[in-house]
């Protein structure tokens, strides 16, 4: 029987998928466009394979490591003083990400519909029902998420009308933009991903038929690069290269331009679902840097020190307020989430590995 601190491997990887699917995926077609050109979905594509072999390369070491969490292995392997130091690093990255996805999101919905609305009343919409849904256990984390992902498949047929007259020219000639602009465009795409990391901390919630389990969730970046390769390539088919470059969320103003004979604005229906999409990811980021601050400093649940997270995430959060001022500070997403996602994890699970005193034979 399942208990509440544990989940199946089709939790986890719907845990992993939205994780990952967050707020960028309104801006995403654009931030390919503008380096990519019209191959950003090769961009897209080469990275959503980088991520996948990533992931499985993750697995191997993980079924290695044993049934320890991903902060046990970083104080095995680089010792208890540099470990903990390493563990509120970690901290500190989360609540990073924590506070670009908040900003972020309250930018679009500032931007679109609620332009009068002051930005705190916003924040706190957002943040107050995330707070909620995070101080549960990980398996209410992730039944929540395992029920949200159904609003993916709605998304997609919001923007099936795109498909009644496309521009299958906007997409050729393939490559045309040649490898250095399709390799610059990985940046944009790596952002896009940032969340498979977490299959390094739900993992150690996998207790039953481990090796299956895990197997199962290590392929969930296939379902998000298909998502993403989708948003974008029909975007692409709607407005030209030249077009997205300028348009900020261009799949809300596609959806602004289709009406039904009972639906006028689909695109407030979309934004509604994905808000709730990015709530979601935030969760999931939220209960990880709780539940790894309750270990760190010794506490009985997560629940107090989460609200200390969301303290620190909202004041902080009230004095970033112009758009250049948000820009600038989402500038050190891509750099530290190099070092604490794709750079740390690989040299930490290799070197406790190669060094662990207790080597399984």
């Amino acid at each position: 029987m399942q208990t509440k601190n544990e989940v199946t491997g089709w939790q986890l990887f719907f845990l992993i998928i939205q994780t990952q699917i967050g707020v960028g995926i309104l801006s995403l077609p654009r931030d390919l466009s503008v380096v990519a050109g019209k191959d950003g979905w090769i961009s897209l594509a080469i990275g959503g394979i980088l991520i996948q072999l990533l992931l499985l390369i993750f697995l191997w070491l993980l079924l290695r490591v044993g049934e320890i969490s991903y902060f046990d292995v970083l104080q095995k392997a680089f010792g208890k003083v540099i470990g903990k130091f390493l563990v509120i690093c970690y901290l500190i990255y989360f609540i990073y990400i924590l506070m670009v996805s908040n900003l972020s999101f309250t930018r679009v919905l500032s931007e679109w519909i609620y332009m009068d609305t002051p930005k705190w009343v916003l924040m706190l919409l957002f943040l107050l029902p995330a707070a909620y849904c995070a101080s549960g256990k990980i398996f209410h984390v992730a039944r929540f998420s395992m029920v949200i992902s159904f609003i993916l498949p709605v998304l997609i047929i919001l923007l099936l009308p795109v498909y009644s007259s496309p521009d299958y020219m906007n997409l050729f000639p393939i490559g045309s933009e040649g490898f250095k602009k399709i390799f610059s465009g990985l940046k944009a795409t790596l952002l896009a991903y940032i969340g498979f990391e977490s299959f390094l901390y739900f993992s150690k919630y996998v207790k039953s038929n481990r090796e299956k389990e895990l197997k199962k969730a290590a392929f969930s970046t296939v379902f998000v690069t298909l998502f993403y390769l989708f948003l974008v390539i029909s975007t692409q088919l709607f407005f030209h290269v030249n077009e997205t470059v300028i348009v900020p969320y261009s799949v809300l103003y596609i959806l602004k331009a289709l009406s039904f004979t009972i639906i006028d604005r689909i695109d407030l229906i979309f934004i509604s679902l994905w808000s709730v999409i990015a709530m979601t990811s935030f969760i999931n980021f939220l209960f990880i840097a709780s539940e790894e601050a309750k270990v760190l400093f010794n506490l009985k649940n997560h629940q107090r020190v989460l609200m200390v997270i969301m303290s620190i995430v909202f004041l902080t959060s009230l004095f970033i307020k112009g758009k250049q001022d948000i820009i600038s500070f989402q500038g050190l997403l891509f750099p530290a989430s190099i070092a604490f996602s794709f750079t740390l994890p690989l040299v930490t699970l290799i070197v406790y590995l190669l060094f662990r005193k207790d080597k399984r034979t």
